[in-house]
Parts: structure tokens; C-alpha cells; sequence
């Protein structure tokens, strides 16, 4: 398997840890999924009625993984519409699945991640 990295420094170090942290986080990820599964792209109120959370946080939340280009927006009139940026971003659920698919009792289990 052939693998293309970018040459590890500090500045890709970072903005690595950065995407995982954005898609590390319980309520973004939700919404996250919540776009991905949708057929057509979303508006906050839908995404509010398929995850049940308030506005205010689907939209603080939409931010977040707007400026880390894992979503993009599109304006009709007042209304802003969320989809997917990137299939990349799906791709790393899916490995994530994988993994937890291969051995859930240990991912749930790492106290060092729970630490943090």
C-alpha cells in the first residue's frame, strides 16, 4: 500500500491535530454525520430537527468545520445550506469505523485519551 504524507513539521503536525480535534468532538461529529447522510444539503434548522440541539450550537459548531474546510456553505436568500467539502472527510469516518470494528472494547477504553 502506497501511502502519500506530507513531510512531518510542526505546521502540518498541527493542522492534523487540528482536523481531528474539529471531528473529535461528540456534537460536531454528529453534525458532521448528520450532513453526510442527508441526500441534499441542509440548513440549520434541519439539522437542528435531525439532531435535536439548539441553533445557536449547530451553528457555532458549523463554524468549526467550515474553517477547517470539512463543510461548505451556499446562500439562497437568507438561507445558508450546509454539505459535505470533501469526500476525504467521509473517508476518515469510515477508517474510524474500521478500527472501532476491529477492536471497540480498547478505543473505549483508552484512559490516555480520556485524560485529556
Amino acid at each position: 500500500m502506497s501511502i502519500s504524507l506530507f513531510q512531518s513539521t510542526d505546521d502540518v503536525n498541527e493542522a492534523r491535530a487540528t482536523i481531528f480535534r474539529a471531528l473529535g468532538d461528540e456534537t460536531r461529529l454528529r453534525i458532521y454525520q448528520t450532513i453526510i447522510e442527508a441526500d441534499d444539503p441542509l440548513n440549520v434548522t434541519e439539522i437542528c430537527e435531525r439532531t435535536d440541539l439548539s441553533a445557536n450550537l449547530v451553528s457555532h459548531h458549523l463554524q468549526c468545520l467550515k474553517n477547517c474546510q470539512l463543510v461548505t456553505v451556499e446562500r439562497d436568500g437568507r438561507q445558508r445550506f450546509y454539505e459535505i467539502a470533501r469526500s476525504e472527510g467521509t473517508q476518515l469516518l469510515e477508517l474510524a469505523d474500521e478500527c472501532i470494528r476491529q477492536n471497540i472494547e480498547s478505543v473505549l477504553g483508552c484512559e490516555i485519551v480520556r485524560e485529556d
